[in-house]
Parts: structure tokens; sequence; C-alpha cells
């Protein structure tokens, strides 16, 4: 045998050693091998999957995000309508329920949630007329009153806290948890801590600021100054020993302050004399 010969024997050997283990088929048509190309891309993990998982993903945070956003500025936001000294008006709430507010009033609600919850935080005096509906809440420095559809008087001044029913009822709530319900004629005052509750009250009296007439019924004269202060846009400083005398009697804001404190300085012997624009100061007279 020729080298030739060896050398064809051996190449021949080793193409089988390369090639035969796996058999190729050199007569598949076009066809056959797309098909297997097409089945090995569609067992092939695709990475837009993933891609598209992490879109899903991104999007839900941030639909959540927006959600909570939302929710913050809904629960957060709040309107502040305020009477200042002086003044009356008549704050018009969303669900067309009204506030007659007396001099120096504020109250304050949730307007983005007022359709789910009829709450606000008031201090100074108001006649609030409510609309029926879902439980109405006011909120007070020294008490709560709740309604569902009523009409009622409420005092929050200082440490002061008064309510008057004028229809339907009304439940008051006492910072010590003490609660009482109110129907038409009825009065609660706080005092000392306790709520006591006065029947067959006049409520005409109460509500009388509403034609700037006010009624004092054995109150301290402080706070009787103080309405004068509100009414009159003006400043009267009162001797501290007259604090607590009680006055009783009432006044028309249609005549002017100086008229006003002349009415109720004389019957209690005391005296007032003006010190600048619009202060006023009231001493015993003797």
């Amino acid at each position: 045998m020729n080298d030739k010969n060896i050398h064809s024997d051996r190449l021949n050997d080793f193409e089988k050693d390369l090639f035969g283990k796996g058999k190729i088929n050199w007569a598949k048509s076009k066809a056959d091998v797309w098909n297997e190309l097409q089945t090995k891309m569609e067992h092939k993990p695709a990475r837009v999957v993933s891609f598209r998982n992490n879109m899903i993903q991104w999007a839900a945070a941030a639909v959540v995000f927006v959600m909570i956003g939302v929710g913050g500025v809904i629960s957060s936001y709040q309107k502040t309508i305020e009477c200042l000294p002086g003044e009356h008006l008549v704050a018009e709430l969303p669900d067309g329920s009204t506030v007659d507010l007396n001099a120096a009033s504020k109250l304050v609600y949730y307007p983005l949630k007022w359709k789910w919850e009829r709450k606000l935080k008031f201090e100074g005096e108001g006649f609030f007329n409510v609309q029926k509906g879902s439980t109405f809440t006011v909120s007070s420095a020294n008490g709560i009153t709740q309604v569902l559809g009523t009409s009622f008087n409420i005092y929050a001044r200082e440490e002061n806290y008064r309510v008057t029913c004028l229809t339907g009822k009304v439940q008051v709530s006492a910072p010590n948890d003490e609660k009482v319900v109110l129907l038409p004629q009825n009065h609660v005052e706080l005092e000392e801590g306790k709520l006591v509750v006065t029947k067959m009250f006049e409520p005409e009296k109460a509500i009388s600021w509403k034609q700037n007439y006010f009624f004092f019924a054995g109150r301290p004269l402080l706070e009787v100054i103080d309405e004068i202060e509100r009414q009159y846009a003006v400043t009267i400083k009162l001797d501290p020993l007259l604090n607590n005398r009680n006055f009783g009697s009432n006044f028309s804001k249609q005549h002017s302050v100086e008229d006003v404190l002349d009415f109720v300085c004389k019957p209690m012997n005391l005296k007032f004399e003006k010190q600048a624009n619009n202060v006023y100061i009231v001493t015993d007279e003797s």
C-alpha cells in the first residue's frame, strides 16, 4: 500500500471519528430547516417578558404613589372661614348647610372629603342650619356637637361652651366624655367641667345676636365687655377686680359703642374713659 492510500485511509478514519457520532441529514428541505429554527426560537426565553414585567411593576408602583399623594391632598386640604371683629357673615358649606358667624368667629373644614365626612372645627359663636345626611360634627376646644339634620347655636369662646337646640336633636359631648342629647328649647352649658342642661329655654335669646341684639342674664362683666369689643372692633380695658361682677341686661348694636358702655356702666356704678382712638378703659366709679 502506497503512502497516498495510507493517507486516504487515515483521513477516512478521521472523518468517521469527527462526524460519525452526529448524523447530519443534508437532504432537509428549506421548510424543515425553518421549522426547526422557529421551534428553537419559541423555546428560547425572551428578555422582553422580563422587561414587560418590570414595566407592569413600575406602573403599579406609580399608581399606588399617585393614590397616596391624592389621598394626602384630600385629607389635608382645608378651608378656613373667619369672621372679623365688627362683622357678621354667613358661611355656606358644600352640602348646602349654613353657618351664621358672629363677630370674631372661625370655622375650618375639609371640602374635598366633605361628601364622606361632615366634620369641622369651630371657635366663636355661630348658628348652624344643617342639611339632613350623614353625621355632622362640630369640634371646639371644650366640647363636640353632633347632629344629623337640625338647627342649633354654639357659643365656644375661651372657657365657655354653650349649645342651644332649636330644631331636631343635638348630642353634646364634654372633654370628660360626658354626653347629653338636646331637644328643641333645650340648652346646655359647660360649668366646672360638667354639662348642665336647661329645659324650656328661650332659644330666640340665644340667636338674638343675628339681629344685633344681645341678651345677658347674670353673665360675668368680662364676658359682656368682650362681646362689646367684638361687635364694635374696639379695645376695652377692664379693671381685673371687676371681671366677675354679674351683669343682667341687654343692648342693641344700633347704638354707638359709647352709648352701650354708658348703658352697661351706670347701673353698676362704673365709669369709662376714652384713652385713644377705639381704646377705652372701664373702672370703678368710687
